[in-house]
């Protein structure tokens, strides 16, 4: 049994820290926008919008081992240099914990985009975003090592390379997304970003080693409405980031039930390749959105899991603040 819980330590330390695979993800990757792609940055009508998400993995093996937060908040700020378009800026935050030895990685990002329409009618626009902040990684639990080798009293030269240290690094990212309206029943979003611009440095092992490959997503969806009531949404998620590839389908919908407060009733489901299958809810209200995701795994973690992978809950809410206009006075002169 030790040898076990030692190998799977060893083994997950090895993947996330000298293989570069520890990256951030979410099943609900729409309700993280700023870190999906930084063209995102101020895409919606509204004063400014806030939200978060909370993810927790594994908790069937490790409880609490595989947990990530993350938190954001953007604005529409400025006119561009036409009437159409706008400048889109905003912030976001994430902390990533992972295994047994709390390898934590997080980052703080700021971000902005300019939202260029195409066309007179300004039916599809083309958005071109940047990011930049700073990233950093660190072994919270370092104290919680052990090894085959410490168990029997005997030096092990992978303890020595560990350190608790917190190591940083400058982080830089670009975006751009084209959407457009097919019609007042469709429209459509893809989006292609890059993360890891720079390839930083970001590594607890010493030597000079760790540096970020370059992580490259795809995304998109297609809206269709059905109806007055129910509208269908298919989405995709590509990623690569050696030596990880990430492929995700979803099929979303959203039934309105209740038109005078804009109530919706959201659910779908999907599937990540090799991974998990995915069942997702929430629902809207007028301006606050909330909702949660479960993970069955389906990969060769299965049964160790119970086909239990991982829960999320999340929320966001767009805040519109409107100046009174400003009327001249009227003055009624009395008939008599």
């Amino acid at each position: 049994m030790i040898r076990y819980i030692v190998g799977c330590v060893v083994t997950l330390f090895f993947v996330f820290q000298f293989l570069g695979a520890q990256e951030v993800h979410w099943t609900q990757y729409e309700m993280m926008p700023l870190l999906l792609n930084p063209a995102k940055t101020g895409d919606f009508n509204g004063t400014f919008r806030v939200g978060g998400i909370y993810r927790n993995q594994y908790s069937s093996i490790t409880p609490d081992a595989f947990s990530t937060p993350g938190i954001y908040v953007d604005a529409p700020v400025i006119k561009g240099f036409r009437d159409q378009d706008w400048v889109g800026a905003g912030g976001t935050m994430f902390v990533d914990r992972a295994g047994a030895l709390g390898l934590q990685t997080g980052g703080f990002l700021l971000s902005g985009s300019y939202h260029l329409a195409l066309g007179q009618a300004a039916n599809s626009y083309l958005v071109f975003g940047f990011q930049t902040g700073a990233i950093g990684k660190r072994i919270r639990d370092i104290d919680a090592y052990n090894s085959e080798a410490n168990i029997l009293g005997e030096n092990d030269p992978i303890q020595s390379m560990l350190d608790d240290q917190t190591e940083s690094a400058q982080e830089y990212a670009g975006g751009l997304i084209f959407k457009t309206n097919f019609s007042e029943r469709t429209f459509m979003e893809v989006g292609f970003s890059a993360k890891h611009l720079n390839r930083p440095r970001l590594s607890l092992a010493g030597g000079g080693a760790g540096r970020l490959a370059m992580r490259f997503t795809a995304h998109g969806y297609l809206d269709y409405k059905v109806n007055d009531q129910l509208t269908i949404t298919p989405g995709f998620l590509y990623e690569k980031y050696d030596p990880a590839t990430l492929v995700v389908g979803q099929l979303r919908g959203s039934l309105l039930v209740n038109e005078e407060r804009e109530v919706y009733l959201n659910g779908g489901v999907g599937y990540r390749v090799d991974d998990s299958a995915h069942v997702l809810i929430g629902m809207q209200f007028g301006d606050l959105t909330v909702g949660m995701a479960y993970d069955f795994t389906v990969s060769e973690l299965a049964s160790a899991a119970n086909y239990f992978g991982g829960i999320e809950v999340a929320a966001n809410y767009i805040v519109k603040i409107y100046k009174k206009p400003e009327a001249d006075p009227v003055i009624f002169c009395p008939r008599f």
